[in-house]
């Protein structure tokens, strides 16, 4: 393998790793625990200042994909934890070998 084709097995490595436990969370949540999500959520959205005038639009937009997210909650969160579970198996057994 090249140096090229190194560095980009490892930044993929290192992506999965960081991202897989938080899918899985989100996932579980999703599956088990609307209120929860709920709560991380509003944490998470606060805006302070003038950003919150102008991004206005962009907000309508996340509170609608946010109902999307609620209405189907169950296979969202299903794929959330197949996605991480698939991402930590690709870690184990695949990227492994490089």
């Amino acid at each position: 393998m090249t140096d090229g084709e190194m560095i980009f097995v490892n930044l993929l490595r290192i992506f999965f790793i960081i991202t897989s436990p938080a899918t899985f969370l989100v996932g579980l949540y999703l599956l088990y625990d609307v209120e929860t999500y709920q709560k991380i959520e509003k944490f998470l959205a606060k805006t302070y200042g003038a950003s919150k005038k102008l991004i206005k639009s962009l907000e309508v937009s996340r509170e609608s994909f946010q109902m999307f997210l609620l209405q189907k909650r169950r296979i969202v969160g299903a794929i959330c934890v197949l996605n991480s579970l698939f991402a930590i198996l690709a870690v184990l057994f695949f990227l492994r070998r490089y």
